[in-house]
């Protein structure tokens, strides 16, 4: 069952970058809490369990496609910025401390963040084509 919910994950994402930051944030999260390393931390989830997280992250950036250039381009730059530094965060946690990650986070960010700017605006003109925006 819980193979077949993941690949239903993965066929509704898309391949725009904050798709990739928000799988790679759902999947360290699904390993933190079936190993028993972490549990859900953010607030908003309130105890959730993960094929809902996942579907909700999957969802709402896809729904963010959808939207006006001026909604589209700055929500998936934040989703991709927030779905990478949680991602980090929970092999952080699971590596058994979190605030270790807070430097490869803030060095990722710095190395990615004009790349993942100019991926925002060109998954907003494209937002379901594995094509290249032009």
């Amino acid at each position: 069952m819980k193979s077949t919910i993941i690949a239903i994950i993965l066929m509704l994402s898309g391949c725009a970058t904050a798709d990739y930051a928000q799988i790679a944030d759902v999947g360290t999260t699904i390993v933190g809490i079936e190993s028993g390393l972490g549990v859900e931390g953010n607030p908003v989830w309130g105890g959730s369990s993960w094929p809902v997280i996942a579907a909700v992250k999957i969802g709402v950036t896809q729904a963010i496609k959808l939207t006006p250039k001026e909604v589209c381009e700055p929500g998936l730059f934040g989703l991709t910025i927030m779905g990478s530094g949680a991602a980090l965060w929970n092999i952080g946690v699971i590596a058994g401390c979190g605030p270790a990650a807070i430097p490869v986070i803030i060095g990722l960010w710095w190395w990615q963040w004009d790349n993942w700017q100019t991926e925002a605006i060109n998954d907003c003109k494209t937002p379901f084509s594995f094509e290249e925006a032009r």
